[in-house]
């Protein structure tokens, strides 16, 4: 069973070992987080079950050529982080990686920062997604921001234990650079969509994306339409559409007015689909 502990920061800081990451090798059976800016107390998470995180990796498509148990070595070397909502998991321009970081549950936004201090989220990863692969494989500081939009758990492997079994599996070598490769191909759309798309369709690709990432097709009066469980604040979405949050405020206000979309509580319904991609591609 998974018990959590709260420390006092000062306990935490006067541990620099700690802080430079050293002890969290699944040998101490304790997992650390870092205190960000506005997280005071340190959260402590006992070593989470070897089963737990199997069933995790099982599920991914990035391990699926490895046999049982290659899985369950590589499940048995991991360890575990919980990051409450807001808090900061890695930070652009950190120091080269130590870890490669898979989403246990809840969600992370991946982001960037421009020169005029403006961010924008590039990607929105789920339960069974990854990040912290590049700076593995290159030894480069972070290039990106990651940060919890819900409370999260993350499954950290250490960096030596990732290249050694890449070294092992051609299949796990192969899965990765196709996983990469993906991820350029949507960073390149999402840059020309940034420099070229108008505002609204910016903020109706950011729909379009949280419909692919949580929608639920539903039929009404014999309509389809798509809900969006749970919909990110308007600041969230501001990101994810490289403007601001009152154009975004203002556009979503216009369209629930034309009859596109309508606020159900915390989630978001789609009414017009068809529209609302016309409206991205625009």
């Amino acid at each position: 069973m998974e018990t959590n502990h709260l420390i006092p920061q000062s306990t935490y800081t006067a541990k620099t070992d700690i802080l430079n990451h050293t002890c969290l090798h699944p040998a101490d059976r304790l997992v650390l987080r870092p205190p960000t800016a506005d997280i005071g107390r340190l959260a402590i998470l006992r070593d989470g079950s070897v089963e737990r995180r199997f069933t995790v990796l099982r599920r991914m498509e990035l391990f699926s050529a490895l046999p049982e148990n290659r899985l369950r070595v590589l499940a048995e070397s991991m360890s575990e982080r919980a990051y409450p909502a807001g808090s900061a998991v890695i930070h652009a321009e950190d120091e080269a990686g130590a870890y490669l970081y898979i989403v246990a549950d809840g969600e992370v936004a991946v982001t960037v920062e421009s020169s005029e201090s403006k961010e924008t989220v590039l990607a929105t990863l789920q339960a069974g997604e990854y990040f912290g692969e590049m700076a593995l494989l290159d030894d480069a500081p972070r290039a990106a921001t990651a940060r919890a939009v819900k409370a999260a758990r993350m499954l950290l492997l250490r960096r030596e234990d990732f290249l050694r079994h890449l070294k092992q599996s051609p299949e796990l070598a192969l899965a990765l650079l196709t996983e990469v490769n993906k991820r350029l191909r949507q960073s390149n759309r999402k840059v020309a969509g940034l420099c070229y798309r108008s505002m609204h369709a910016r903020v109706a690709a950011a729909l379009m994306g949280l419909m692919e990432d949580k929608g639920v097709r539903l039929r009404e009066d014999g309509f389809s339409r798509v809900m969006i469980k749970n919909r990110p604040t308007q600041k969230f979405m501001a990101e994810m559409a490289g403007t601001s949050r009152e154009s975004v405020s203002r556009t979503l206000a216009a369209w629930g007015r034309e009859g596109l979309l309508r606020k159900r509580g915390r989630d978001l319904c789609i009414l017009e689909e068809d529209r609302i991609r016309g409206l991205a591609v625009a």
